[in-house]
């Protein structure tokens, strides 16, 4: 995969590499580095399965405890249910409708020693209404930022409200509907095609005819299994997917077209070109 930062050359890295970096940011971010402003909190993003659910959770934790902003989430649906609960060895956290997850950190060595900042994900299970599901769940990155506004250094605007934006793009692009994504545009739209190329759209004129050119079915594909909800943000950009697109304040700013055998094992939040 790619990781690329404006002002920088292009790095090849492994998505492991990528992800280490994320963590590391959350972990230079912790309760006593003095980086953070006021109100900020460490956050760590995870994606998997509750049950045979999609899921994603969000967990930012001090003095051992959860703290506000914590939460989960189906794919289906992308609302946040809040969280609340100790972590430690075991983590025990409960929702406001009654259920309950106990899971433990995975993939940082002995069980005793494995932690937010060394591990790769985190598993156990859910209980609530009679049933106990399993949770598997991956780390996926994370970010420091004030509860409710994680999209900060892109807009001035709530998560919920920049997230409709978003979202309003992805449902009509995949909706077929041109006239009502292009709403979501911002031009120019730059368009990177690998290799460092990259061709620039400056109206929706020019779109509409390059339409099948810049959205392709391979690359709808890959964006209909990325999730517009608790997204990347990197340079005052927010991701979706696979590095398949950037968002700024005011919508879409950039596409990275995608080659099939890409598409085919697209994951969400991971990286890919900017401008």
């Amino acid at each position: 995969m790619t990781c690329h930062v404006i002002g920088m050359p292009l790095i090849r890295t492994t998505k492991a590499i990528c992800l280490a970096a994320a963590l590391l940011s959350v972990v230079l971010l912790m309760p006593g580095s003095g980086a953070r402003a006021a109100g900020e909190q460490a956050f760590t993003d995870y994606t998997g399965r509750l049950g045979d659910l999609p899921a994603g959770m969000t967990l930012g934790f001090a003095d051992g405890r959860a703290v506000a902003g914590s939460h989960y989430y189906y794919r289906k649906y992308c609302r946040d249910i809040p969280l609340t609960g100790t972590d430690g060895a075991e983590l025990r956290l409960s929702e406001p409708g009654g259920g309950v997850f106990v899971l433990h950190y995975v993939g940082g060595g002995p069980a005793s020693h494995a932690t937010a900042e060394n591990s790769t994900g985190l598993a156990g299970t859910w209980s609530g209404a009679g049933r106990v599901l399993p949770v598997a769940l991956t780390a996926a990155g994370g970010d420091s930022y004030v509860p409710g506004h994680r999209y900060a250094d892109v807009t001035a605007q709530d998560d919920a409200a920049f997230e409709t934006l978003v979202r309003g793009f992805y449902d009509a692009v995949l909706a077929g509907d041109r006239a009502e994504a292009m709403r979501f545009v911002s031009f120019p739209l730059r368009v990177n095609t690998g290799g460092g190329r990259f061709f620039t759209i400056r109206d929706a004129a020019t779109l509409q005819g390059k339409w099948a050119q810049v959205f392709p079915a391979v690359w709808l594909k890959a964006l209909a299994a990325a999730t517009p909800h608790d997204m990347f943000v990197r340079n005052g950009q927010v991701m979706i997917g696979d590095g398949l697109a950037w968002f700024g304040a005011d919508g879409l700013e950039v596409v990275n077209t995608v080659p099939l055998r890409v598409a085919e094992s697209v994951g969400a939040c991971s990286g890919g070109e900017r401008n």
